[in-house]
């Protein structure tokens, strides 16, 4: 029988080195990242409920919707980004402007002095139109990033409210939640009525009256937005 034997030269062992270092390599990683890999999954499905699944051509597809909606939740980029301080100088607006600007907006700047200019308006006319549209625009940041946040339950006890003088009773609402408790039981879990307000008082769309809750300006204003603008209220949260 001929005896097969392999001759171990320094050429060989690189190309053998060189052919296992990617995989052996990959395999590391991955063994070192896997522990932390599946902790961040577990970690985001004990903060988030599955609220809807639905298959498609395209596979399966599954929108989440966040099971706390704790009092942090209120600090969205857009309710800073339409803060204006009475101490912000001028120079600091400036500033702003500079870091904040794109092309688009540059655009839009153009667009905007352009339609100024055909107005022929005074200098106190110009001041008064912008600073309307400013506060419209605004308004508007402001009550996109409360959609991202509401449920619409909330905002059907907020609809409720405003054809009761805006108020709404405490007993009223415990009632109210249990029974959106038992239709999504599962996304309620270890949730009482009380965390179920806290998102729309610490917002400041509801004020507590002792008895009741009333619906502020700004929580007031939102649901006349949200009544001129019907196609949003299916983006809430379906909770």
């Amino acid at each position: 029988m001929e005896e097969l034997s392999c001759n171990w030269t320094p050429h060989l062992i690189v190309e053998v080195i060189k052919s296992i270092v990617w995989p052996v390599t990959v395999l590391l990683i991955g063994l070192k990242f896997r522990a932390a890999f599946f902790d961040s999954i577990g970690n985001f499905f004990s903060k988030n409920t599955v609220s809807e699944l639905s298959a498609s051509t395209s596979g399966l597809s599954a929108k989440f919707v966040a099971a706390k909606q704790s009092i942090g939740s209120k600090k969205s980029s857009g309710a800073s980004s339409v803060s204006l301080p009475e101490n912000m100088s001028l120079e600091s607006i400036t500033k702003r402007h500079e870091h904040d600007k794109t092309d688009f907006s540059e655009e839009m700047y153009k667009a905007i002095k352009t339609h100024l200019s055909a107005l022929a308006l005074s200098p106190e006319e110009e001041v008064e139109l912008l600073a309307k549209e400013a506060s419209l625009l605004h308004s508007a940041v402001r009550f996109f990033d409360i959609n991202k946040v509401l449920f619409r339950s909330q905002f059907n006890l907020f609809c409720s409210m405003k054809n009761n003088s805006d108020y709404v009773s405490k007993d009223y609402i415990q009632s109210h939640f249990l029974e959106v408790k038992k239709s999504v039981e599962k996304a309620y879990v270890d949730w009482d009525w009380i965390k179920y307000m806290s998102y729309p008082v610490s917002d400041g769309l509801l004020s507590d009256e002792g008895n009741g809750y009333k619906l502020t300006t700004l929580g007031s204003s939102y649901v006349s937005f949200m009544s001129r603008n019907p196609q949003l209220v299916d983006e809430l949260s379906q909770l």
